[in-house]
């Protein structure tokens, strides 16, 4: 099989990124592995308002829907339940449907293969009933399961303050959010104060010391201040944060930066999302963990940026679009994300590396 532009991961930047390579007349694969586009946008029932203008505030599962619409038309092939498996040595991609195996061969390649949940380790954190804040958000929301009754939450990041409002929608108590800083990490800080108005107590300045239970987690201790407090729960959610999947970048051979607000080590890539290797770009988390907004636009960049190479636009026009994007990137992203991507591509982009990837 031949196309014009593979993209990896059918989530909010890969979706964003076919939308603007499709919409100019280039052929687009998107390889999933999930059964249905829109990566865990389907699973947010949250509203969505920091978007890029070009979309109104929305649900999550909204967005997925009205990106996969703005497929439909479009020369978009979505290759679901498959995934990338390695690269042949004439630079086609592996694709499996766990049956067969089968190349694709890309004129150009876009990486938005996403980020993973990390856990928080803790004595007996195996237990059943522990499990992250996106499989929690999953199980209500996609599987529309309650995956317990009363909860405490680690971490205190927007999406486990989100997390913990969803829970309690479904009727499941939380008794409390730990956190091991002295304050929540969460920027929205609404959320916050929503939680504590509903009456859930954060413990700063704490961290669980063991989870107890027989055959799933009944309790667990929480050291606070070098007291311990005992908590009965069926349900622990754990925020540890994203790091960016990085599986695929190895395989290709890219190179890599660390940036820990950014998720730790992440691909190399210029400010138009292109890698080292020069028929490779990358996109969305897999570019640096953000936003849902950012997300969309790394998304649409890289896109951009496909089309000028593959000629489909411009350079004039791409530079315009791109420079229209750029600005937009700036005001929806946090500012530390912001500074943080900027050094990322300063780096790649110093006299040394500026050579390397010309040459």
């Amino acid at each position: 099989m031949e196309t014009d532009v593979l993209i990896i991961g059918g989530g909010p930047a890969g979706l964003s990124a076919a939308i603007e390579t499709a919409s100019r007349g280039l052929d687009v694969t998107i390889v999933d592995e999930a059964s249905k586009l829109g990566g865990q946008l389907n699973q947010q029932t949250q509203v969505l308002r920091s978007l890029p203008s070009v979309y109104e505030p929305m649900r999550g599962f909204e967005l997925a829907t009205k990106l996969i619409g703005q497929t439909k038309n479009l020369n978009v092939r979505p290759l679901l339940n498959h995934r990338v498996v390695g690269f042949y040595k004439d630079g086609s991609a592996g694709i499996t449907d766990e049956e067969n195996v089968f190349p694709i061969k890309a004129k150009k390649i876009i990486v938005a293969s996403g980020a993973a949940e990390k856990a928080v380790a803790f004595p007996k954190w195996t237990l059943p009933g522990i499990m992250t804040i996106g499989a929690a958000q999953t199980l209500i929301n996609r599987d529309l399961v309650k995956p317990g009754r009363e909860a405490v939450i680690v971490g205190s990041s927007d999406f486990a303050m989100e997390t913990a409002l969803q829970l309690m929608d479904v009727g499941i108590q939380v008794k409390g959010i730990i956190e091991k800083r002295s304050a929540a990490l969460a920027k929205e800080q609404e959320k916050v104060s929503e939680l504590s108005r509903k009456g859930v107590p954060f413990f700063f300045n704490s961290f669980i010391r063991e989870a107890r239970g027989n055959g799933q987690v009944e309790q667990v201790d929480i050291e606070l201040d070098g007291e311990v407090i005992t908590q009965d729960v069926d349900l622990v959610c754990l925020d540890g944060g994203r790091g960016p999947i990085l599986d695929v970048f190895y395989q290709l051979g890219c190179s890599f930066g660390f940036q820990e607000v950014l998720g730790g080590w992440v691909p190399q890539y210029s400010h138009t999302f292109q890698s080292d290797r020069k028929d490779v770009f990358i996109a969305g988390n897999a570019a640096g963990i953000s936003r849902q907004g950012p997300i969309l636009l790394t998304g649409m960049i890289a896109g951009i940026s496909v089309c000028e190479e593959l000629q489909a636009i411009s350079a004039a026009e791409a530079n315009e679009i791109r420079e229209a994007l750029w600005k937009e990137l700036e005001i929806l992203e946090d500012q530390e994300v912001c500074s943080g991507r900027m050094q990322h591509i300063g780096s790649f982009t110093s006299p040394i590396l500026k050579d390397l990837f010309i040459s």
